[in-house]
């Protein structure tokens, strides 16, 4: 089966999870559709039992055994349905809706999949520069339907700020200085929170009391902060160094951030340290995106034209903040990072190698 369902569900999952009346509506169709088609299912069953520590490939396969033959099949329509409303949607060069239009299936359409023309019928309702209400009052007098503005900005605004997108980055195959600032931009662009010992999970409540229970400190994640920190409900998580181990733990086949991936070893802010071969006062900082910004008991990236992006605190999320002012005192390289010069980054290896193979050809 295609991820293309899959993916529309790990996008809405937040929303399905953090609102009861979304809940309620839906639970039939779309949780079914979350748990057994690729979604992390950590994030789910954490609000069942409040707690993180699952073997997800046992659970998954002991659902996949729960799933009737007419479920299955019910899924498969589902998927293939969107696989057709995203090729008609590319057609019309309209891609830019397909998160639009798989929200608004999963939760409010489904039950027209087998009607005839459906999907010309459902493409119709997206148009050049419409926004999201334009489309859902197309949807809502083409079918009859009533669905509801509110809920679907919510979706569309939860699937935003946890998706963890790679384009336009240098190369994603290795860990290197360019894509690290990518990736640190990208989380203050979305709007990542922070919790602590976060390194990008989605915030769910069960999570914040997971965390408020192994740090309990007023200061760290329990006390206030475990209150502070409902803000950031539906929002991919991190403190400080878990920005940067979130890159360094992140895998672009699956989309999992798995705690000593690719070499990354697990540190604090401090702990860093131990492994550092290259640094220097701050004052001396080079103009190199992608170098570690560092005080006691805090670190941050720096992304250029003397701006950094650091995961600020409960109150604050990931932010973008100046290198003057905010007290640090070191930069560093990180560990593991393939540090890359800009003027280097005009053509990706990969293009090189195809030019390169070119030229030799015309030989």
């Amino acid at each position: 089966m295609s991820i293309t369902v899959g993916a529309a569900a790990k996008k809405v999952a937040v929303a399905v999870i953090t609102d009861p009346k979304v809940m309620k509506k839906i639970v039939g169709i779309v949780i079914g559709i979350i748990v057994i088609i690729c979604m992390p299912i950590v994030a789910l069953v954490s609000i069942c039992n409040g707690t993180m520590d699952i073997d997800t490939d046992k659970l998954t396969a002991s659902i996949k055994q729960s799933v009737t033959d007419e479920q299955n099949a019910t899924f498969k329509l589902y998927n293939d349905t969107m696989e057709k409303v995203e090729k008609q949607l590319k057609n019309k060069h309209l891609s830019k809706y397909n998160t639009l239009a798989e929200i608004i299936y999963l939760f409010y359409l489904t039950d027209k999949s087998k009607d005839k023309d459906f999907v010309k019928d459902y493409v119709s309702c997206f148009k050049k520069d419409y926004s999201n209400a334009d489309v859902v009052n197309a949807v809502n007098k083409k079918f009859g339907k009533e669905v509801e503005l509110e809920y679907i900005n919510k979706m569309v605004k939860s699937a935003s700020g946890s998706k963890i997108s790679l384009n336009g980055y240098y190369d994603p195959k290795v860990k290197n200085n360019l894509d690290l600032a990518e990736w640190c931009k990208n989380a203050n662009k979305n709007g990542w929170g922070y919790v602590y010992g976060a390194y990008g999970q989605i915030c769910t409540t069960a999570f914040l009391d997971q965390q408020a229970a192994s740090w309990p400190g007023a200061n760290e994640a329990g006390g206030p902060m475990r209150t502070v920190g409902e803000k950031w409900l539906g929002k991919r998580v991190t403190d400080c160094i878990g920005l940067i181990k979130s890159y360094g733990w992140y895998n672009p086949n699956d989309g999992s951030i798995k705690p000593g991936a690719n070499g990354f070893a697990d540190c604090s802010a401090d702990s860093i340290w131990n492994m550092v071969s290259e640094s220097g006062d701050i004052s001396t900082i080079p103009e190199v995106p992608g170098l570690a910004v560092w005080q006691s008991g805090h670190i941050g990236v720096y992304i250029g034209n003397g701006e950094v992006v650091e995961a600020m605190g409960t109150a604050y999320g990931v932010v973008k903040t100046k290198v003057a002012g905010r007290g640090w005192s070191k930069w560093l390289k990180i560990p593991n990072i393939q540090y890359v010069k800009k003027q280097e980054a005009t053509q990706k290896p990969k293009n090189n190698s195809n030019k390169n193979k070119k030229k030799k050809s015309k030989e």
